[in-house]
């Protein structure tokens, strides 16, 4: 069950691996979490894929029964149900992620608020029935006052957290997930693994060197309509978590609502910061320091980052461009691709590309439908209709670079079966 809101980040990494010729091979396993995907690469060739493979899944899925939002039967969904003020007891994991995300929720006076699942959900992102229809004014009030970080209490020993207000609920969507890279990390690290590299959703970590060089990671150029490589950086010790505002979102009467939510006005933001990248010694905080820059935009957020000692990259949207900005702890880490590098790694930029791509994965999934294979119950793998092998000119796969999040595959797939079954009673 994913623990993010419906198109964030989901099959769309904002970080992914930049490509060089190796003296070794790294060894490499990939599957599913959160909602989303994980791709791990290391050097060890003594090390055991299955095995450390299955390690790494039982870890996730623990995980996920302790922070999904999705999963009613999870620690924090057990939690947010119950109306009760006192001490609720928690796992130490549960614990060690709350207590990182009300102190960056101090820190930014709410700009991170791990409440603001209950705005997430009333402007239509988030676990639940979606409307595209954004709230009234009156609604966000009400709202508004079982929201605040202010609201949650936590403690180690034992490890327990409590609300003040029995309506309050705890989402941990902006700062889970780079603690599950954190995990997977240093569970790698148990297993004799130093050289490796953990992805999780975009959010990633890096030990170690790739046969003696850094580990390079790409950050996305932040355009809704295409999917091509923006800029470059280097990791060695370090993790890299990336959020922005340019996929999940939705289009009424004319007006652009981001899936940002700033927690303290209730409303998304409007502001033309279309991404951040933060580079810290651990993924958890990277991941939320991340999100609280997209809620504060260029200049709050750059400043946010300066008195703090992070290292940020933000894109601010100009015209037909982006502006690059950096705070200077990161200044020079960041390299820009340039446009033959760009040309060379990117086989998706075209629109008409994009729009063939997909037209072409629905139409294959539209045959496999026809077939009967939604109607006798069976599954399709992957996101893309059952495809997932299929493979372009590179070797890519086709889910791989399609553009459409997997919800709304599911939602496309939905409708098929429900005109299938109509047709069918004709």
């Amino acid at each position: 069950m994913p623990f993010i809101s419906r198109f964030l980040f989901v099959v769309y990494p904002f970080a992914c691996l930049a490509g060089f010729v190796l003296a070794e091979e790294p060894t490499k396993i990939a599957g599913e979490t959160m909602g989303t995907t994980y791709h791990i690469s290391w050097i060890n060739n003594d090390s055991k894929p299955d095995e450390i493979q299955q390690l790494v899944d039982a870890r996730l899925i623990q995980i996920n029964k302790l922070m999904s939002t999705y999963d009613p039967d999870s620690e924090l969904s057990r939690f947010n149900k119950s109306t009760q003020t006192d001490w609720f007891p928690v796992s130490e994991e549960t614990a060690t992620v709350v207590q990182a995300a009300l102190e960056i929720s101090k820190v930014s006076e709410g700009a991170f608020d791990p409440t603001v699942g209950r705005l997430v959900r009333l402007w239509n992102f988030g676990s639940g029935p979606h409307t595209d229809e954004p709230p009234t004014d009156e609604e966000i009030q009400k709202a508004l006052k079982s929201v605040g970080y202010k609201l949650i209490n936590v403690r180690k020993e034992p490890p327990a957290i409590s609300k003040s207000n029995p309506d309050a609920e705890l989402d941990l969507s902006a700062i889970a997930k780079g603690f599950g890279v954190d995990v997977v990390f240093e569970l790698l690290h148990d297993q004799g693994i130093e050289n490796c590299m953990v992805e999780i959703g975009g959010e990633v970590r890096a030990a170690g060197t790739k046969n003696g060089i850094p580990w390079t990671i790409a950050i996305e150029r932040p355009e809704s309509l295409t999917q091509s490589l923006h800029a470059k950086v280097e990791l060695t010790d370090e993790a890299l978590a990336t959020s922005g505002n340019y996929r999940n979102y939705f289009v009424k009467d004319e007006v652009r609502y981001s899936h940002t939510i700033d927690p303290r006005t209730g409303k998304p933001v409007t502001h033309q910061l279309a991404s951040v990248s933060i580079v810290a010694k651990d993924c958890m905080r990277a991941d939320a320091w991340a999100t609280t820059l997209m809620v504060l935009g260029s200049e709050e957020g750059l400043k946010l980052a300066e008195t703090n000692h992070l290292s940020a990259y933000l894109l601010e949207r100009s015209g037909d461009n982006f502006r690059e900005l950096a705070s200077s702890d990161v200044a020079g880490k960041f390299v820009k691709f340039t446009q033959a590098e760009t040309e060379k790694k990117n086989s998706m930029s075209p629109i008409l590309t994009t729009f063939l791509l997909a037209a072409a994965v629905f139409a294959i999934a539209l045959v496999g439908l026809a077939a009967g294979v939604i109607l006798s119950n069976k599954t399709l793998k992957g996101s893309c209709g059952g495809i997932a092998g299929t493979k372009d000119e590179q070797g890519n796969s086709i889910c791989e670079l399609c553009t459409t999040p997997p919800e709304e595959c599911d939602q496309f797939k939905e409708k098929l079966r429900e005109q299938l079954k109509a047709n069918s009673k004709d």
